[in-house]
This record gives C-alpha cells, sequence and structure tokens, in this order.
C-alpha cells in the first residue's frame, strides 16, 4: 500500500480544516490538548523559520452523503491543531521563544515577512486515497509501533541553537571516536546524545556547583548561554583539558570507570586538581565529615577501582560506593564522588 506525496502550503491546509474538507479521525488521533502551549508554539516556530517538520498523513475517502472528497488526519493532530488555531488567531506564541521578532504575538501581529512565511509554507503530507479503512489502520499502527519519544537531551537539542549547544555538540564530535574505542558510550548512546548530555552536566557543574541534575537545570543552562556565552573559550580549554587527561590516564580506564557519572566525577576532579573549579573551596569547607573520613582512608584509584569491583571487601568504602551505585544523580552522591576521586588523583601525582 503506498501514500502519495500531496505537498500543501499552510494557507491552503489551513482554509480546507476551517470549511470541513480536512477533519480528524478520532479512531487514530488523541484528544486535542496534549501539546503543552510551549510545544505548540515552538512548532509554529520552527513552521516560520522554515524548518523542516515530520509528515502529516491524510486519509482521502469520499462521503456519500455530501458527495465530496473529505480527507481524514490519520497522524498529526496536534500539528494541525496548532496550525488551525495560530491560523485564525487564537494561539500567542510564547515569550520563550528564540526568535524575538514573534516573541508573544498572534498571527494577525506579525510583520508581512513572518505572515507569508507562515502561510506560504508547503507542509509535507504523504495520502493515503482509494484504499479500505482496514489498510489504513493497518499502515497507522505500524507507523506508531516502533515511535521512539524524544529523551530530554535530544529536547533540549531542537529546542536551542545558541553558543552553548553549539560548543557542547563541538566537544561531542571531538571525542566521539576515543570514547567509542574506550567503549565509555555505546552505539546507542551517541544515537540518543547520553555523551552530550554528560558533558552538558560538567558544564552545570563548573558553572553552578554540584546539584542534583535535573532537565529543568539543565534546560536553565542552556537558556543562560543561548544567546551569548562569553566564557566559551574558558570553558573549552579547561574542559578539554580534563577530558584530554582522562584519555591519557589509562588507569581511569578500568571497566568500573567507565560509567557516565563515574567520568564526570573523574574528569571534574582532573579539573580540580588544575585549579579551574572555583567551588572547591566551599565544598571542603560543607563537608568536613566526608572530608575527614577520606583522609583517614587516604584512597588510590586503584583501591577505589578494586572496591567497586568488589564492595563486600572493602566496608570502610561504603560511603563511596553508595554514591557510585545509589543515587548517583544527587548533589550529595557527586560530591563524594569528586571528594574520592579528587584525593585519590591527588595521590596519584605525588
Amino acid at each position: 500500500m503506498k501514500a502519495n506525496p500531496s505537498p500543501t502550503p499552510v494557507a491552503d491546509y489551513c482554509q480546507d480544516i476551517n470549511l470541513g474538507k480536512i477533519v480528524v479521525n478520532n479512531d487514530y488521533q488523541r484528544a486535542e490538548g496534549i501539546w503543552s502551549h510551549s510545544a505548540r508554539s515552538f512548532f509554529i516556530e520552527s513552521i516560520l523559520l522554515e524548518y523542516p517538520i515530520p509528515k502529516l498523513y491524510l486519509h482521502a475517502r469520499l462521503d456519500l452523503l455530501t458527495r465530496q472528497v473529505i480527507k481524514e488526519i490519520v497522524d498529526g493532530q496536534q500539528r494541525s491543531s496548532a496550525l488551525r488555531d495560530f491560523y485564525n488567531d487564537k494561539l500567542r506564541l510564547s515569550r520563550t521563544l528564540i526568535t524575538e521578532d514573534v516573541r508573544g504575538l498572534k498571527y494577525s501581529q506579525l510583520d508581512d515577512q513572518w505572515k507569508t512565511a507562515f502561510l506560504s509554507y508547503s507542509l509535507p503530507i504523504d495520502q493515503f486515497t482509494g484504499v479500505g479503512e482496514d489498510d489504513v489502520q493497518e499502515a497507522f499502527r505500524r507507523m506508531n509501533a516502533n515511535n521512539v519519544p524524544l529523551n530530554e537531551e535530544e529536547q533540549r537539542n531542537a529546542q536551542f541553537q545558541g553558543p552553548f549547544k553549539w560548543f557542547i555538540l563541538d566537544i561531542a564530535k571531538s571525542y566521539t571516536p576515543i570514547f567509542r574505542e574506550l567503549k565509555l558510550f555505546s552505539r546507542r548512546d551517541f544515537v540518543r546524545m547520553v555523551d552530550v548530555k554528560a558533558y552538558s552536566e560538567i558544564a552545570y557543574v563548573l558553572d553552578s556547583d554540584f546539584a542534583t541534575i535535573k532537565s529543568e537545570r539543565l534546560n536553565a543552562l542552556y537558556k543562560k548561554y543561548n544567546s551569548s556565552f562569553p566564557q566559551i573559550d574558558e570553558f573549552r580549554i579547561v574542559i578539554c583539558t580534563g577530558l584530554d587527561e582522562f584519555v591519557r590516564r589509562e588507569e581511569l580506564h578500568l571497566p568500573v570507570f567507565l560509567r557516565a557519572h563515574i567520568f564526570q566525577s573523574i574528569v571534574i576532579a582532573l579539573i580540580s586538581l588544575m585549579g579551574k573549579f572555583r567551588f572547591v573551596e566551599r565544598i571542603y569547607g560543607e563537608n568536613k565529615q566526608h572530608v575527614d573520613e577520606m583522609i583517614d582512608l587516604n584512597p588510590t584509584i586503584e583501591t577505589l577501582g578494586l572496591c567497586l569491583e568488589d564492595p563486600d571487601s572493602y566496608p570502610g568504602y561504603h560511603r563511596f560506593i553508595q554514591a557510585c551505585t545509589r543515587g548517583t544523580n544527587t548533589g550529595e552522591a557527586r560530591t563524594v564522588r569528586f571528594l574520592y576521586f579528587t584525593q585519590a588523583l591527588s595521590n596519584a601525582v605525588e
């Protein structure tokens, strides 16, 4: 079964929706309102900026009552709803969009150039014609069977287009070959941008200190440096030096260390030993109990590796082991790992 390409300008598409020539088939589509306002605004902005969007799928069938061809939306209700509402002046774009010229505006408030860009945008549409309902349902099932939702990092990559995003992507591109070889990240990790998230979290710690890094905090970091990133050269030197040192030191390539959260802690510890981590004095001052315990143990890199390989044989390292294996994203766990790796790396230097 084949769906035929039928690209259509936004103006014609929205007019047909208003005239009832294009309708929603609720057998395929979820109820309206699932997309957030920010998602709808982001989609319209993508149209205005002429970015490519996923295809919409329609099923053209003959309505015997009206003796007219009706096109049912098989896939694309949320996008169609956003287009219709903006076209009808019922959707005001978010004030947080990247494009300043359209922030907080309805269609009627746009400059003519933006109106033209919106109305003339050619929607990528594939249309099923002359096929039965069962065939369309099977096609819809197959289209959705293997859909993988965007993860948070992929959503950030789509949302932000500023210098910080490109800085992180440039680092990721530079280190992909060596970290693929070390098996720090899998092929799937690279596809799903797990490495990009790891570098973003390292940058977050350098910028804002240890914390439980939730999606909202990374979004705030990307937004903070979305217009300008004056520290880009400093961040590049510091992060790349830490990464290069990690690559150089083979004792850090133990399988138990080749996990994203542990890798981050080691890199930040290496950066700290270069004197480039501005929060280090406060961290030591606020975590005296952890520091005293760690100094008594006087860990080495070899010992940290062994205690992760055989936790039961190293009860004195229970706090470090827990920070590496449970609740690894919390600010406390990140702090503990940093302290232990900093001490162990310092001992190696001595």
